[in-house]
């Protein structure tokens, strides 16, 4: 829990934090596992009916409440962030967000607008998976009579759900289909569940005097000691990409099942470390924490945008002690007097189950009378209760006018909810007006032939004139290949250099970057400077330039603009492109955006990498300012 909201909170410093996910989808599917192995083996059968009482009350109510709460925040501090509310509340609801984002086209990686729901995907695959697998265990127990065979099953299905991940991730397409998918991301869960199986079953030999428990319980602590390093390591090191989808998120899985196998052996000192209270709390809170973290940084960022950057600290502080206020209220009102409430009913059931063909009897121990009226130890315990009573009375109606409050709210946010973002509405009205301009260009196809043919028969006089040329530039020299960065930043780039051939869609990753290349050049619309500005939607490579700039051939200078933004693969594109204008200074510039909004934080839209109307500006100056300073150290 601890990786994932740091992964969350601060990508750059924690970049492979998101495989906390799959250490807590095993950890999960074990407790899951052995508790559903054991009730059947007590009682003959699941209860499936009281099982998914016992884990929707535990799920839904908490998710409802913070639901509520956060439309009606976001309602007050910022309506971006409502945003499609109405669908996206509804799917968390019915525990669908995962499924609901993949049809709707959402992405968990890139978006145009704060997404304060979006975390909810892990909570609805949770659900998911808890539906069917007594379903699993009830089958497996009944028509697969050997207990190996049930935990290879398991197993297979789980090796399964590892393998359609791989094979469905594309590194030039968004992940989110794998990452959200129920059938290629439940596989922790499963191995969890397997493993609970083996435990089950085949754990009784290392539990004794004997000599295997005595190897087993020297081993077992220290290698639960080497997944935690392991998964420390993949932590720091797995990024977004082929390295997490193909093996990374798996290898974190198998990681925590060594973990839970070393820490749960009888006498493992791994234990107590479990048992710190710190970490103990976090484990019992856990679910709340992930609930409530994410919408708060949201909402706390959109609150307050001028301090993204080197404020940064001060949003995550208020993140974090916001985030254990409302998971504190969050467990008085809502979860602590539900688990009673189960807690009474699973009582109940066992002593009606006991009951059955049993009577009391007479002459049995008197049992002690309650001491609920014993007179206080001193005067303290006696005041502390009273405070306890008129607490515990007051509950009640702090939770009616909360949750009241939080109703009025969301009707409030969902009938007052955006259509779209202001970024998104830029970004297509941008994108129209790219596109028109494409059809004229195409419809002029013929006549840009011509003046191509004429271009080159007056080749040899321009190339004397080349030199004066460059000192007075405009957008006649320069073409520009670009992501939603430069969609957000077209008026400006038209508006200071006319004339300038603008190639640019959202969501558009570096490897389109030499198809573009070749197809522009084809059209005669590829200008000796290529502006090429794709460093926000993946992974980037000094290759991936190399390749551009193989596409378009002798005669042209790439104009690389660097990314700004929180995404973890940033850093690494932006060393990416200063290393390839190092070995390439003769024919390779840099626009380095990253320095220049880097100090204008206060220019961007909410989501902290789109430039609003200065930011746009001040993009296009950055391009030009690139050139004019290439030009200037190569003319003399």
């Amino acid at each position: 829990m601890a990786g994932i909201i740091w992964y969350h909170l601060s990508q750059r410093t924690m970049p492979g934090g998101f495989i906390g996910v799959d250490v807590f989808f095993a950890i999960s599917g074990f407790l899951l596992g052995l508790s559903l192995l054991r009730e059947a083996e007590r009682d003959g059968r699941i209860a499936l009916g009281w099982f998914y009482l016992r884990r929707l009350a535990r799920l839904w109510p908490a998710m409802v409440v913070m639901i509520g709460a956060v439309v009606s925040f976001a309602w007050l501090v910022g309506r971006e962030a409502l945003v499609g509310v109405g669908g996206k509340s509804l799917a968390a609801a019915l525990f669908a967000t995962n499924w609901y984002e993949i049809a709707t086209g959402g992405s968990y990686f890139a978006s145009t607008s704060p997404q304060p729901l979006r975390h909810l995907w892990f909570v609805a695959l949770l659900a998911q998976v808890t539906l069917v697998l007594p379903l699993l265990i009830g089958l497996l127990q009944r028509f697969i009579a050997p207990k190996w065979a049930r935990v290879a099953i398991v197993v297979a299905l789980a090796a399964c759900s590892a393998g359609g991940m791989a094979l469905l991730y594309r590194p030039d397409a968004d992940p989110t289909r794998v990452y959200f998918g129920t059938d290629t991301h439940c596989f922790a869960l499963l191995l969890g569940v397997a493993f609970a199986m083996a435990v089950h079953w085949y754990g009784g030999p290392l539990v004794g005097d004997g000599a295997r428990h005595r190897v087993a319980g020297t081993v077992a602590p220290w290698l639960a000691t080497a997944a935690l390093i392991v998964l420390g390591y993949l932590a720091l090191h797995v990024g977004q990409d082929a390295s997490a989808f193909r093996g990374g998120l798996v290898a974190a899985a198998l990681c925590a099942i060594v973990f839970i196998a070393g820490s749960v052996f009888p006498g493992s000192w791994m234990t107590s470390l479990l048992t710190w209270r710190p970490l103990a709390l976090m484990g019992r809170y856990s679910y709340g924490i992930y609930l409530w973290h994410w919408p708060l940084f949201v909402l706390i960022q959109m609150l307050l945008p001028g301090w993204r950057g080197k404020g940064m600290w001060l949003i995550w502080l208020l993140t974090l002690v916001s985030t254990v206020a409302m998971t504190a209220l969050s467990w008085w009102m809502v979860e602590r007097p539900l688990a009673r409430r189960i807690d009474i009913m699973r009582r109940r059931r066992a002593d009606a189950a006991r009951s059955v063909g049993s009577a009391p009897v007479a002459g049995g121990p008197v049992p002690e009378p309650p001491t609920a009226f014993a007179p206080p130890a001193d005067v303290s315990q006696a005041r502390a209760r009273v405070v306890d009573d008129v607490i515990e009375r007051l509950r009640p109606f702090v939770t009616a006018l909360l949750c009241a409050l939080f109703a009025v709210g969301f009707v409030f946010g969902v009938k007052d909810a955006p259509a779209k973002s202001r970024v998104q509405e830029m970004l297509e009205a941008n994108q129209s007006s790219l596109d028109a301009q494409n059809e004229k260009r195409e419809h002029d196809a013929k006549a840009a032939e011509e003046a191509k043919r004429q271009a080159e028969e007056q080749a040899k006089r321009r190339e004397q004139a080349r030199a004066d040329a460059e000192q007075n530039l405009t957008g006649d020299d320069i073409t520009v290949i670009g992501d939603s960065v430069t969609v957000g930043a077209s008026p400006a780039l038209e508006e200071l250099l006319p004339g300038i051939v603008i190639d640019a869609q959202t969501s558009r990753h570096i490897a389109t970057g030499p198809d573009l290349v070749s197809n522009l050049k084809a059209q005669g619309q590829l200008r000796q400077y290529v502006v090429v500005s794709l460093n926000t939607n993946g992974t980037v490579t000094p290759d991936d330039y190399a390749n551009i700039a193989a596409a378009a051939g002798d005669g042209h200078v790439l104009v690389i603009v660097n990314g700004y933004g929180d995404r973890s693969w940033m850093p690494g594109g932006n060393e990416a492109a200063a290393e390839y204008v190092r070995t390439h200074s003769s024919t390779a510039t840099l626009a380095d955006w990253n320095a220049a909004i880097g100090a204008h934080t206060d220019m961007l839209t909410a989501d902290g990498i789109h430039p609003e109307v200065p930011g746009q500006q001040l993009y296009a100056q950055t391009v030009k300012d690139a050139i004019v300073d290439w030009i200037a150290d190569h003319a003399q």
